[in-house]
């Protein structure tokens, strides 16, 4: 055994590891409690780029095709004016029209009046003018002005005088969609899971066994099973970053005496390490080892644990151990993959 000279201390550590897994973590559960979901991935999210069926792209939403009779504007669908009326941005105005300046005898103005659209003319005040087509009437001398138009008849909206309000169709954003063979999730496409998986962003997911529960990325055989193997996996890696940001001052061991029943559960674990190591101690294997500079440490370590007055002083004994909390990280999350 003196050959654990070379390199003996990280021998040694890792040796102790799987020890450390029992005495300072929490009671493992039963084989089958809890396992890891299957899982494969399904690359990274792309952004939707694609249109469904009957609808414009705009930007990067999709809006639906405007009806009949209307036109785009920006994101809407105004109503598109009739003919002979004019286009006031939100309203359709029935225009008037001039006749020109007046004729000084009904001859010249009779050629003149198909300009007008009109065969004929009328006499108003000194002047001769040609008449108003029909549909509308003469507004003062020279200027004829449409009859009030039927704006519901057009397709528009009633209006005020000669105006009528356009119909506006207000857009109706979408997301863009994904390609045949993607789903969407969180807003990115991924490519469809296999069946008996479901996607959750660039993760595929395996079913759980029957009758067990959804428990994150596991499953569980109960939901108070889920509450704590999480609880477990929470506090073991908060237990790690912890010790590492103090350079293990906390201790793996030193994080589980939160409480009165952790005390007490800790309280148990060094009364059993203690008789295991003093049955070690009476052992051929121990009297091999006793005697090699790398087992020095963790003898006194276990001496320490052993001779401890108190449960603090049992903690900062485990402490030595496992400063970084690695071992508690390792229980909480070493559970198998559901199915095999």
């Amino acid at each position: 055994m003196k050959n654990l000279s070379f390199n003996g201390r990280s021998v040694v550590k890792l040796m102790v590891a799987p020890l450390l897994v029992g005495i300072v973590a929490t009671p493992a559960l039963a084989q089958d409690d809890f396992c890891w979901r299957t899982s494969y991935g399904r690359g990274v999210g792309t952004i939707p780029t694609e249109v469904e069926s009957g609808r414009a792209k705009i930007g990067v939403l999709s809006y639906s095709q405007c009806p009949s009779g209307t036109k785009r504007v920006g994101v809407d669908c105004h109503s598109v004016c009739p003919e002979g009326m004019r286009d006031d941005g939100l309203f359709c105005r029935a225009t008037e029209y001039g006749r020109g300046a007046g004729y000084v005898s009904r001859a010249i103005c009779g050629r003149n009046a198909g300009k007008f659209g009109s065969s004929d003319c009328e006499k108003k005040g000194a002047l001769f003018y040609p008449k108003c087509r029909d549909g509308y009437s003469a507004f003062g001398t020279n200027i004829c002005r449409p009859n009030k138009p039927n704006c519901n008849a057009l397709g528009l909206n009633n209006g005020i005088d000669l105006s009528c309000a356009k119909k506006v169709t207000i857009g109706d954003p979408r997301l863009l969609v994904c390609g045949s063979g993607k789903e969407r999730d969180a807003g990115l496409c991924y490519s469809s899971c296999r069946s008996s998986f479901s996607g959750v962003g660039p993760v595929c997911w395996g079913q759980c066994p029957p009758g067990y529960v959804n428990c994150g990325a596991g499953c569980a055989s109960s939901k108070e099973v889920c509450a704590q193997v999480t609880s477990d996996q929470v506090l073991s890696t908060i237990s790690l970053a912890s010790n590492i940001a103090t350079l293990g001052s906390s201790g793996a061991a030193s994080a589980t005496a939160q409480s009165a029943e952790e005390a007490s559960r800790v309280s148990k674990m060094v009364t059993e390490a203690k008789v295991s190591w003093a049955a070690l101690k009476k052992t051929n294997a121990y009297r091999s080892y006793e005697n090699v500079s790398e087992f020095k440490e963790f003898k006194d370590n276990m001496d320490q644990l052993s001779n401890a007055s108190s449960t603090e002083e049992a903690l900062r004994a485990l402490a030595n151990f496992d400063p970084t909390g690695v071992s508690q990280v390792v229980s909480a999350y070493g559970r198998k993959i559901c199915g095999q």
